[in-house]
């Protein structure tokens, strides 16, 4: 459950609940925008705001504003150079539990399979909005309950037309002629920041080359990571999504 959920949770259960969430930060802190800590009103404490420091501080003032009824702004020092600020906002009973502020990085997982359900689980659990687009895959009715959005598709030139930001990092769960590698070539043209597909250097290897041959400029293919994910030694799918999210986490703070 998310910071909101937790809070509805405790508010049905007639207690009180408050959300500490880090709204901005300065220098580098070990946190994120939208990070959230939910504190009830027995102490019970869900979700963290990036380190045991942050975390103590933010039950503190959470404690106070359910105490006091209202809500409070605060700022919490990491180091000399770095702190993050946070809003708490105590609820009661009958109260209307604001939806926690979302991160605009968004993962974009083109396929199915393990690897996908592991990407899904893993870039929710880092902050990402998820999307999945299945393709002509086989997936069980529940595969992807946790994404924001499943789409199907089995004409990889659609993916053209898909909403694509700077904040949205790709990762393609195949490598296979007749729909991943349609695939990538359909987004080499958006503005996503990243463009990862799975498989060897000797089935993808050649990618690049007719990458090159069909015009694209260097900076685009420059996004394309094939084999996908830092090299971690991964085999399971766990950790082969583990490896893709490592590489995207290191690209997106590199672009911030």
């Amino acid at each position: 459950m998310d910071s909101a959920d937790v809070a509805r949770e405790a508010l049905r259960r007639g207690q009180r609940a408050a959300v500490v969430t880090v709204t901005d930060l300065e220098g580098a802190p070990p946190s994120r925008r939208g990070m959230a800590l939910t504190v009830i009103d027995d102490g019970t404490v869900h979700g963290t705001l990036g380190c045991d420091g942050f975390d103590r501080a933010g039950v503190a003032d959470a404690m106070r504003a359910m105490s006091e009824g209202r809500s409070r702004r605060a700022k919490y020092d990491w180091d000399d150079a770095s702190r993050i600020a946070v809003e708490v906002r105590p609820y009661g009973p009958g109260d209307r539990v604001a939806e926690p502020a979302s991160s605009s990085a968004e993962l974009l997982v083109v396929g199915a399979g393990a690897v996908a359900r592991a990407l899904v689980t893993l870039a929710k659990a880092l902050g990402f909005r998820v999307r999945v687009v299945t393709g002509p895959f086989e997936r069980g009715p529940n595969d992807f309950d946790a994404a924001d959005e499943v789409l199907e598709s089995t004409d990889a030139k659609s993916l053209e037309r898909l909403s694509i930001t700077p904040e949205t990092y790709v990762v393609i769960c195949g490598h296979d002629d007749e729909f991943s590698q349609p695939a990538l070539r359909a987004l080499m043209r958006s503005p996503g920041p990243y463009l990862g597909m799975m498989g060897s250097k000797r089935h993808t290897g050649h990618l690049l080359e007719e990458l090159r041959a069909a015009g694209f400029s260097a900076e685009q293919i420059a996004r394309v990571h094939s084999p996908v994910g830092l090299n971690i030694g991964a085999e399971a799918p766990e950790e082969i999504a583990l490896s893709a999210m490592a590489q995207i986490v290191a690209e997106r703070h590199a672009n911030l």
